[in-house]
């Protein structure tokens, strides 16, 4: 598994390693990784923007806040069930996760 990481050791993303082992042998300055990465103590935030017809996707799944929201920039929340959209300081909504995912990036 690749790790991609911030400047403070929060976790980002997990990603499957594309090199083989032959390939991560060659690797000039290799060295053992450090102390596993520490998970965000917040909830995820990402920005998406809606469709023209009201809708953004996030992990996959569409989420319709209304055609009035079209072409906005909203923030999307992951809370540890739910996704939650914000305006800015408003809450739209909240709707349940449909599918297990491994990241919302």
């Amino acid at each position: 598994m690749l790790h991609l990481l911030d400047a403070d050791r929060t976790l980002l993303r997990s990603l499957p390693n594309p090199l083989t082992p032959q390939e991560q042998a060659r690797i000039r300055d290799a060295r053992p990784a450090g102390p596993p990465p520490t998970p965000a103590t917040q909830p995820l935030r990402v920005e998406r923007r809606v469709s023209s017809r009201g809708v953004l996707v996030i992990a996959g799944q569409k989420i319709h806040v209304g055609i009035g929201h079209a072409g906005r920039t909203l923030t999307v929340e992951d809370a540890d069930t739910t996704f939650r959209v914000h305006d800015g300081d408003q809450f739209l909504t909240e709707v349940p996760q449909r599918a297990v995912r491994s990241n919302l990036i």
